[in-house]
Parts: structure tokens; sequence; C-alpha cells
């Protein structure tokens, strides 16, 4: 039989387990094998233990690790040639559009703790105060280290919390550090408020903007580029503070309160508006346009066009170079405006603001080629409205809807309707349910019959110079900008002659002094001229003027009702020959005095003269055209004062000096006392009568005669 040896010798070895190897030689060779990877197993877990307990510190003060930068390993400019296209913005420009906290919100914010601060300064000339506003900050700093002059900063030590340093950054032990740069005097809430928003996030925030110098411009935070000035770091963030932006680190410039000054990062900086000013570009006492709309935004390119001095407040930028913020309650005492242009109703503030209505801004380009200094008188006098009803509804109606489309330019304008005892229940009621937006309106009514002299001279008596009134009545048609217009000439010209009386609203086509009647006005002027003679189709009236109006009217009334000593008639007047018209009267005083009324190039006002009988209508049809006249529809600029065209009494081309001898040879005629050498506006001068024998009728021989008073005179020999 043949015997497998392999097969028997092993079988029973492999069902045993058992090998045919010397068992000290096994065990050795085992040790030999498992060294190694013990080892490795070793290494291993002590790798992942270090990273373990270093993964949340990954930089700490005394062990920096340096990475590179991906821009090492990429070519960046092949990557903006294949991916970046035109008007893309850029990450940072986009940032800038996120809004986060308002002021009042980061104010309101709790401080839960109060982390370890190290504040880092350099040493300045004025580095003893900025230390004391540090101390009396509400937070205040853990540690102060002084960098720089050593002399100095030994000299400021205190041996507990200020300490002079050569390497400040080197051994930091807070969690937090504070830069400060020379001359910043932080306010004293300055660091707490700093410290509740950086509770809110995790990026750089501060008060002062690398752009923004003294200027806040936004109400809540926003992201920017860098900080200046005032920096709160956290410590890990110290070897990036040159170029935190690149490191991944963002800044947030924080809103701040205009008049509280504890919250700012450095209190110098409304100290130093006048320097920041100049940085900026900022106008001394400039135009501040708040635009919201596209047409006022195109309004403020206007103005920058016309070189005036110009600050605007906009949510969108404009189209042309001009300092724009965004916030105008933040920016008015920065900025110091001399007048605010807003198309958007503001509350009343101490700067001029002139508010324009959609309407207004489309027809509003006259005020770029105005004067800032005229702009700024804007709210220095108020007009008031006055209007005589008579009883034509529709008339009313016409006059009302005119006045509501007139632009008023944000002002307060009382408007007062005189109504006529014979006004019905129509008028009532339409004056009743007018609503008049702009002021406050007043209603009077007239319970007896009265004189239209008396209505007239009695519709308005000023309460100070400042006040002026535009006289009305209901057969007049207004433009939209009688009101602008009136408003820009009374202002354009109060100061350039107390001769000036008043503006009138219509340009007359007819000359209505001449005695033989009316005629066409040939000689008239083209543009905007002065003429000796008061209109009535609507006119502002200055103060001045109407009070010394009112005293000669009063004594002129009381001498025909009285004695009749005095007898007043202008030469070659039409007017000589009324006994119961204001304008008698008015152009007696304008004649006397070589007063004038501003006539506009173009009428504002337009008059409808209504005649009762069909064939008056017929054979005046040709005159009552030169009454109905086309209104302005685009606002005019004035010329200077001495470029104005002067027109006498007759229609004709004058001069004052011509005008003044006139006046004072009828002075002499009908008045003993000499002419005033200077306009005060006392008509006394011209109301002495001369003496004279006087009839006096008594019912019985002995009654009493009514003594004259004597008129009192002072001469010097």
């Amino acid at each position: 039989m043949d015997v497998d040896l392999e097969r028997t010798g092993t079988r029973p070895r492999r069902q045993v387990k058992s090998y045919s190897i010397d068992t000290a030689y096994s065990e050795t060779k085992t040790k030999q094998v498992n060294q190694p990877r013990v080892l490795l197993l070793l290494v291993c877990s002590i790798s992942i233990l270090f990273l373990f307990f270093n993964y949340h510190h990954p930089i700490r003060n005394d062990h920096h690790l340096e990475f590179n930068d991906t821009s090492q390993y990429t070519d960046y400019d092949l990557l903006k040639q294949l991916l970046i296209q035109d008007n893309v913005p850029s990450p940072l420009q986009s940032t800038l559009v996120s809004k986060g906290h308002s002021l009042d919100t980061l104010l309101s914010l709790p401080l839960k703790t109060i982390p370890s601060i190290t504040a880092v300064l350099k040493t300045h000339q004025a580095l003893p105060l900025q230390i004391q506003a540090i101390l009396a900050q509400t937070k205040v700093p853990d540690v102060i280290l002084i960098m720089g002059d050593e002399q100095q900063a030994q000299a400021l030590q205190d041996g507990k919390r200020v300490r002079y340093s050569t390497d400040p950054f080197s051994n930091l032990e807070t969690e937090y550090v504070w830069l400060l740069e020379p001359d910043v005097l932080p306010g004293s809430r300055s660091l707490e408020y700093v410290l509740k928003a950086t509770s809110t996030t995790d990026e750089v925030v501060g008060t002062e903007g690398q752009q923004n110098g003294c200027v806040w411009t936004e109400e809540e935070s926003q992201l920017i580029e860098s900080l200046r000035d005032n920096v709160l770091l956290r410590t890990e963030w110290i070897p990036y503070r040159e170029n935190l932006y690149q490191h991944g680190i963002r800044s947030v410039l924080l809103p701040s309160d205009a008049v509280d000054q504890s919250h700012w990062g450095n209190t110098q900086r409304k100290d130093c508006a006048v320097a920041t000013a100049s940085k900026l570009n900022l106008p001394e006492s400039p135009i501040l346009v708040h635009a919201t709309t596209q047409t006022m935004r195109t309004l403020a390119c206007e103005f920058k066009a016309k070189g005036r001095p110009l600050v605007a407040i906009s949510q969108k930028d404009l189209k042309c170079d001009v300092d724009v913020f965004k916030s105008l309650e933040r920016v008015v005492d920065f900025v110091q405006p001399a007048v605010i242009i807003s198309d958007k109703p503001m509350k009343e503030s101490d700067v001029p603001i002139i508010y324009l209505d959609k309407e207004a801004i489309s027809s509003a380009s006259w005020m770029t080629k105005v004067p800032v200094s005229l702009l700024a008188e804007w709210n220095s006098i108020s007009i008031k409205i006055m209007v005589s009803v008579t009883k034509k509804n529709d008339n009313l109606k016409r006059l009302l809807s005119s006045l509501d489309s007139a632009h008023f330019m944000g002002d307060t304008v009382d408007l007062t309707l005189l109504m006529d005892y014979t006004t019905d229940h129509a008028i009532h009621q339409t004056v009743n349910h007018y609503v008049w937006s702009h002021g406050p309106k007043y209603l009077r009514h007239r319970i007896a019959s009265a004189h239209r002299m008396a209505q007239f001279a009695e519709s308005w008596y000023p309460t100070s110079n400042n006040e002026y009134a535009i006289l009305l009545d209901t057969e007049l048609e207004l433009s939209p900008h009688f009101y602008t217009w009136a408003k820009y000439a009374a202002l354009r010209y109060r100061r350039s002659s107390q001769r000036l009386f008043g503006i009138s609203l219509y340009r007359p086509e007819l000359i209505e002094t001449d005695p033989e009647g009316r005629r066409l006005f040939t000689e008239r002027p083209n543009s905007t001229f002065l003429m000796q003679w008061p209109a009535y189709s609507g006119a502002l009236f200055f103060p001045e003027h109407w009070r010394e109006f009112h005293d000669y009217l009063t004594t002129r009334l009381a001498d025909r009702e009285g004695f009749g000593m005095q007898e007043v008639n202008v030469p070659k007047s039409r007017s000589n020959e009324w006994k119961l018209s204001w304008r008698r009267y008015f152009e007696e005083l304008v004649y006397l005095r070589s007063y004038v009324m501003l006539y506009p190039p173009v009428s504002l006002s337009t008059r409808h003269v209504e005649l009762k009988k069909k064939s008056q209508r017929e054979k005046y049809a040709d005159a009552l055209v030169l009454y109905d006249v086309p209104l302005m529809t685009e606002m005019k600029i004035l010329p200077a004062w001495k470029d104005l065209a002067v027109v006498d009494f007759y229609g004709q081309p004058a001069s004052f000096e011509v005008m003044k001898e006139r006046g004072a040879e009828l002075q002499d005629s009908i008045s003993s006392c000499l002419p005033n050498q200077e306009i005060d506006f006392d008509p006394s001068d011209l109301l002495c009568p001369f003496a004279r024998i006087v009839t006096i009728e008594v019912e019985n021989e002995n009654d009493p005669v009514v003594e004259l008073a004597p008129k009192q005179a002072e001469v010097f020999v």
C-alpha cells in the first residue's frame, strides 16, 4: 500500500491547529512585527489629542501660524478675465447696501458681560487728555498701554492701570484690544456703546469710518471697508489689524447721535467740522437739497451745474458730482445749510425750508439762478391772501380752483374770505366746505352795506413789517406761479428802494389814468418794469406803505366829510372825479411820494369782466379781450434793481428824479409843510392845509363856533 507521507503527516496537525515550529522563535518574531504598529498608533493618538485641544484656538499670543494666501496658487488675472463681467458689483460694494441696527436699537441693548480690555495708545501732545477721556469711560479698560516716547509715557504711568510698553502686542492677556489714534478723545459712553454693538455681530465695530471723517451718513449700522481712529478688536485679530478685510474680518460703522457726543468715538470731530468740510469739499452755508424723486435729483444737478454751493441728501446716487448724504436730521447740524429744499414735507426747523411738490419741481429751474442769500430769506416774511367775495358763486369757484393749483413752496399761508352782505346761501356753502391745505382759513361776513373803498382798505392791516398781503377779488383767475413770483419779487427788491410799495400780479394792457379815457399801453416795456400806479387786478402790498395809505386815507376822508380844508388833484388824472374810490387816494399818495409798483413780464392774474347786457358785451368785446390776458406758465428771473425800466403815472418812461420833482411840486401847492427829506412812511407832511377862511353854519346867532385844532409847527431861526 502506498502511503502519502505529506497528507498523513500534515492532516492531523491541521486538525488540531498546531505547527511544527519552534515556540521561542515564534514569540520573538511576533514581537518584532507588533512594535512598529504600536508606535504608529501612539503617534496618531497624540496628534489627534493635540488637534482636539487646539481646535478652537488656532492663533495664540505666543505662537503665530503662517498660512499661504490662495493668491500664491491662483492666477487671479486669468480668473477675472474668465469670470468677471462689466457692471458686476464687488463683494464690498454689495455689502454696503446691507443695513443693520438703528442707533436707538443699539443703545437699548443690554451689556450682559464685560470682557477684559487693553487700551493701546501712542504718545502725542494731547496724550494726558486722551488718558483722562479713557479713564472717564462708563466701562474703563483693564489696562492702558502706552507706546512711543518712553519719557512721556513713564511720566504718565500710575503703577496700576496705565503702563509703558515697548511692544504692547506681544503679551496681551485680555480678550479685546482698544486701539486709539493720537488726538482722538472718545465720548464717555463710547466704549460701552461699541461693546453693546459687538455683542450683536462677529465683525469689528466703530463709529469712525475711513471715508466719513467727521460726518455720520447713515441712520443704521453698515458694512464698510475699514474703520479708523477708534477701533475695538479681538486679541486674536491683532496680527491682521492693518488688513482685516483681506482676511475675511469685516468692519461695521455704527450710527452716531448728532447731538449727544457721549457715544462718539471721537468728540473732536465736532471741533474739526471746518477742517473735515474742507477735506470733503463741503461748501460754506450751502443749499441742502433733500431728494426722494428723480425729478428732484435732476433739479439738484441743475443747482450744481449753475455753480451753487450744494449738498444733497438722497436715497439714490445722483448723476452728478455732489456730496450726497442719506440722513437729514443728522446732517443739518454739521453742514449748517443756508436753506433746505425738499420734495417731501418736513417738520419746522431753524433753517428755512422750501417744499416743492411734484408740479412745482418741474418748474423750479428758476431757483437755480437765484442767489443763495435770497433763498435763505424765504421764511423771513409771511404773506396773507385776502379775497373779496361778491355774489357770483361761479366766479368764486374759479378763483378757488386757481388757488388750489398754485405752488406755495411749503409755506403756511393764511386765507381770508371777505363776504359781502349780499352773498347768498350757495356762496356760504362753497366757502364753508372749501378745504384750504396751506394754513388757516378765515371767514368774514358783512351784515350791512359798505362801499368797496372801505371793504378794500379794511381788508387787511399788517401786524409787523414782515407781514405782506395779496389782495384779490372773485373776478380774477391766477397763474400757478402767482404766489412764488410775488414772494420772490418781494424778497428780491424789498431792500432795494423804500419807494417800492407793492408787486402787481397783472400786466396792464391799458393806461387808465388819462382823463380822456383808457388807451393802449404802447410804451410798456417788454420785461419786468416799475410804474407809478397801483394795480387793482391782484397785487401784493408792502406793510409800511399800507399803513401810510391807511393814515393818509383816514385823514383825507375826515377832511372831506368835515371842513374840506384840503383839495388834492393829481395833474391830468382820471381819478380826480372819483369821490368814493380807494384808487383815487392811493394814486394821490404814490404821486406825491413818487412810489412805484413792480409789474411782471407776463401776467400772473387775469380779469374776467362780465357785463350784464348782451349789447354791452358786443359793443366792448375788443376791450374785454384786453383784460383777459394769458398767464405766466414758466417762472421768470428778475433783473437787478438798477436794470428795471421805470414808467411814470402816465405810462411814459421817466426817472425817479423827475417823479420826485413832480411830487414835490404838487405837495407845495396843497400842503404848508415842507417835504420829508427821508421816507418814514408818515403822511403828516402831506396833510398840512393852508390857512383859509372857512364858513361854518350855525342855527342861532349866539351858538358857539366849533374851534379848529391848530397845526403845531416848530420853527428854527
